[in-house]
């Protein structure tokens, strides 16, 4: 087994801090201070298969000099379905669906030393039953050109959860967990999540705080409450507080979760930066003992030493850090039948393009 030196241990506990923080701590905020959205309702809408069916057999008679007497009528053949696979492979739905399920993307042809990392903010909280991410965020990491994509995935878009049915994205880890959100993931987008983080979210004011707070690029105008209190913000740079931090990532009386989306990478980006200071350095181990109480992660160490030269150079080369999301334009808005449940019901023929783009198109360098 290999020792790691005091050195290569320090590097280890920065990776950790920078890999956690820059792909999901400002994740944990959707859903604090507030109760999450309603569970939804069953559906009672029946699913169509969408099976062909064969035709119908028949049997020619021979012909004869002297016509045969008409047989006895007998009942016509159902037509049977065709033997296909309409999931391609992932797990069938178990319940009805509101709406015609849409059939897997083909996985994206990403190269092979990609990194794709699924960041889940839940809204747990002690003494309470269930949980929603409500906050899903994937971050993908191009070890070979250096980059870094962001991907952001509003919390009611309406998509089919394998093994399950057609939901709200946020309630997948609810109903299988981590596998379960790679598994829609990959359907619904065809991206191959290779790592979960999932943060809770009771330790991000403190981390905030112990960093000295972070400056936050404010990139569009907002007004909102939060905590009996209103919040104006301008374009332009602002320093924040761990609850300051909390109310402007969580803010959506006036706006909504798309413009929620942009002000979560925001605020990422903000702790990475902080963290990049000496001032944030210095912060490592209390940091780093405050996330081990609230971060779950199947990234190893070794996995960490492998990240640290991109976080290296993404703190050298900001731009090199692409941010998209799933906006207005490939969704529109559409209350699901008998539930009433507000849902985004995604525009395929714009997500898929803007995938392609993205992550196959051109060499991210």
């Amino acid at each position: 087994m290999k020792i790691f030196n005091r050195f290569d241990r320090l590097l280890i506990i920065v990776t950790l801090l920078l890999l956690i923080l820059l792909v999901g701590a400002c994740s944990n905020l959707v859903g604090m201070l507030t109760g999450g959205s309603p569970a939804l309702a069953n559906p009672l809408v029946t699913m169509d298969p969408n099976a062909a069916a064969t035709g119908t057999p028949f049997n020619p008679v021979p012909l004869t000099q002297t016509p045969l007497p008409p047989p006895p009528p007998t009942a016509t053949p159902r037509a049977s379905p065709t033997p296909i696979d309409p999931w391609s492979g992932f797990t069938a739905p178990v319940e009805p669906s509101a709406i015609e399920i849409h059939r897997p993307i083909p996985p994206l042809q990403m190269g092979e030393n990609v990194v794709n990392i699924m960041v889940l903010g839940s809204d747990e909280r002690p003494y309470t039953y269930g949980h929603r991410t409500d906050t899903m965020m994937l971050v993908s990491l191009d070890l070979e050109s250096g980059i870094a994509t962001l991907l952001s995935f509003p919390r009611d878009l309406y998509v089919f959860i394998p093994g399950w049915r057609v939901d709200r994205i946020n309630v997948a880890d609810a109903y299988g967990g981590p596998e379960r959100v790679a598994q829609t993931i990959l359907y619904n987008f065809g991206i191959k999540v290779d790592h979960t983080v999932m943060i809770n979210f009771y330790g991000f004011t403190q981390v905030v705080d112990s960093l000295g707070g972070i400056d936050v690029k404010v990139e569009a105008y907002l007004q909102d409450e939060c905590g009996r209190r209103d919040w104006s913000y301008f374009p332009g740079t602002y320093h924040m507080d761990g609850f300051t931090a909390l109310c402007y990532v969580r803010m959506r009386k006036t706006t909504g979760d798309f413009d929620r989306l942009r002000r979560q990478q925001e605020t990422l980006l903000a702790i990475f930066n902080k963290m990049l200071t000496l001032e944030g350095l210095s912060r490592v181990p209390d940091l780093y003992a405050q996330f081990l109480s609230y971060v779950e992660t199947d990234l190893t160490v070794e996995d960490s030493l492998r990240l640290l030269p991109l976080a290296t150079k993404l703190a050298a080369e900001p731009d090199r850090i692409h941010r998209y999301s799933i906006d207005p334009t490939m969704g529109s808005i559409w209350r699901v039948p008998y539930s009433g449940a507000s849902v985004i019901l995604p525009d395929w023929k714009a997500i898929e393009p803007m995938l392609h783009e993205i992550f196959e198109s051109h060499p991210q360098d």
